[in-house]
């Protein structure tokens, strides 16, 4: 789970593509053989870190990593390092590894790996930056206590069965397990990697497609295509990847529109106008699945100020619709639900009457409060997208006569008012997945880190445990659904709009995502 506003900044990846028998290409690798295929990736700003997740290496991380599981287009699971993933109860889970993979420098892959490496980032003492992940495992609080020293140097709940089987206990029930163990932060590595990590993240030794070539991380990073691979490789895949570092995203597209550049991962808002202009249909893809969504939040400690009739209103006056087609021109689609379209227990409609954009009845509503005061609408002066939708809701709000002031506050400082419980109205805030489950937007609301609501509901929260041990996908979807419906009725949360994501690419290109998610690597060359 991520958000973006109150947690961890969000850097631009872009991507530039293209095939080697294309003339004019930018970059195009002087070695990448006759006949092969190759594209330039561009990261937007310096190649600080590579492996574990959240960082501006983390494409390049997925392209050299195997995990346990997969995510497929559609959001569903596929098994990848692992043979087999499976639980009787969604507390303990038997991983079989599969048999005769390894890593690119010919080491074999085996249960032992795994329970070493999670047993090393799992370890606080180790300051692996996706040690985090590893929270929901039995044994994570004695590794990583609050206070004082750690308790235990591995975890209880992970065990070594034989050389191709392990087993993972989790604290309480949790069927998202196949879903967490597709994670960036759950890449085995090799032993030689445990006495310097550091070193490490400068070379690392993959399990994956690609293997690491060269790394400048002010230039480049170069990878090519493991021939000795054994797992799944994407359709069409390139047998050669550079990475190169871009300072800014306009340049990168610009690139693109000349035909110097193929591929340009998560184009900007205020570039998809022009990118329709530029390369029409047959160059601009939207990723039909989506992983982002903005909310306004309303933190609990705020109810007496803003009873339940002033929140309801004023999601009445946000014409959700016109800010997504007018403002942002199809950029974003209106939120009707806490959770986007890219996971299974979705609704578009989940939150009724109060997302529909209706002034008449929100005027009757603030009439019945009585409230006459007016509503501070918090956001990053950093982001011009939050501050031109707050503009648009404080003209909507003009015209019942409620006074709703944008109030523009530095990132840093807002995320120090959020997190020190000192907001005075609400707040425009984005968060992400990290993979497809409703667990990452239903239950994420439980957890006072994330928004900092100080929100809490009981019967919520035991739909939310139930959904988490739910057997089938069927019987979660409906508890996650039960717990939404509880959110959505505190008004605690709002959904706004699902961001969704363009690529902008050459003919010869065609994108891919995991679950919504476009992963570089993936990129399919189809030109021969």
């Amino acid at each position: 789970m991520k958000s973006t506003t109150s947690r961890i900044a969000v850097g631009i990846v872009a991507v530039a593509a293209c095939a080697t028998m294309l003339t004019g290409c930018l970059g195009q690798p002087a070695d990448a053989g006759e006949g092969k295929t190759s594209f330039v990736a561009v990261n937007n700003g310096e190649i600080g870190r590579i492996t574990g997740a959240q960082n501006p290496g983390s494409q390049i991380a997925m392209a050299l990593c195997e995990p346990l599981t997969g995510i497929e287009e559609d959001g569903k699971v596929f098994m990848r390092g692992a043979e087999s993933l499976e639980s009787e109860d969604q507390v303990h889970w038997t991983v079989k590894v599969a048999d005769g993979h390894t890593f690119s420098d010919g080491t074999p892959i085996t249960a032992k790996t795994y329970v070493d490496t999670f047993n090393f980032v799992g370890a606080g003492k180790n300051a692996m930056p996706s040690n985090y992940a590893y929270g929901p495992i039995k044994g994570y609080d004695e590794l990583n206590p609050a206070e004082g020293e750690a308790t235990a140097t591995e975890f209880s709940g992970i065990t070594l069965e034989d050389e191709h089987t392990f087993t993972i206990e989790m604290k309480t029930p949790n069927n998202d397990v196949p879903y967490i163990l597709s994670q960036l932060a759950f890449c085995p590595m090799p032993e030689s990697a445990f006495a310097d990590p550091v070193a490490y993240d400068k070379k690392p030794i993959g399990n994956g497609v690609y293997t690491l070539e060269k790394l400048d991380p002010q230039v480049e990073a170069v990878l090519k295509k493991d021939p000795k691979y054994q797992g799944w490789v994407p359709k069409g895949a390139a047998d050669q990847i550079t990475f190169r570092v871009y300072t800014d995203t306009n340049t990168a597209y610009q690139d693109v529109v000349a035909g110097n550049a193929d591929v340009l991962r998560s184009l900007p808002p205020g570039l998809i106008a022009q990118g329709r202009n530029s390369l029409g249909e047959k160059g601009l893809t939207a990723i039909d699945r989506n992983t982002l969504e903005t909310y306004f939040t309303w933190p609990t400690y705020l109810d007496k100020t803003y009873p339940i009739e002033v929140r309801q209103a004023f999601s009445m006056i946000v014409d959700r619709a016109s800010i997504s087609k007018d403002l942002f021109k199809d950029a974003t689609v209106p939120a009707g639900s806490l959770m986007p379209n890219s996971v299974s227990a979705y609704r578009e409609d989940a939150c009724g009457e109060y997302c529909t954009f209706d002034p008449d009845a929100a005027k009757a509503l603030i009439e019945k409060s009585g409230f006459t005061g007016s509503i501070p609408l918090n956001y990053s002066s950093e982001n011009t997208t939050d501050a031109a939708t707050a503009l648009a809701v404080s003209n909507s709000a003009k015209e019942i006569g409620l006074d709703v002031e944008p109030k523009p506050v530095p990132a840093a400082a807002l995320s120090e008012t959020i997190n020190s419980y000192q907001l005075d109205g609400p707040v425009i805030q984005l968060w992400g997945s990290s993979f497809p489950a409703a667990s990452e937007w239903i239950a994420s609301v439980y957890v006072d880190a994330n928004y900092r609501l100080q929100y809490t509901d009981p019967e919520g929260q035991a739909a939310v445990d139930a959904a988490l041990a739910a057997p089938t996908q069927d019987e979660a979807d409906a508890l996650w659904q039960k717990a939404e419906d509880r959110i959505l009725a505190d008004q605690v949360i709002q959904p706004l709009y699902q961001q969704v994501m363009y690529i902008a690419h050459t003919e010869c290109m065609t994108p891919h995502a995991a679950g919504g998610d476009m992963q570089i690597y993936r990129t399919q060359v189809t030109c021969k």
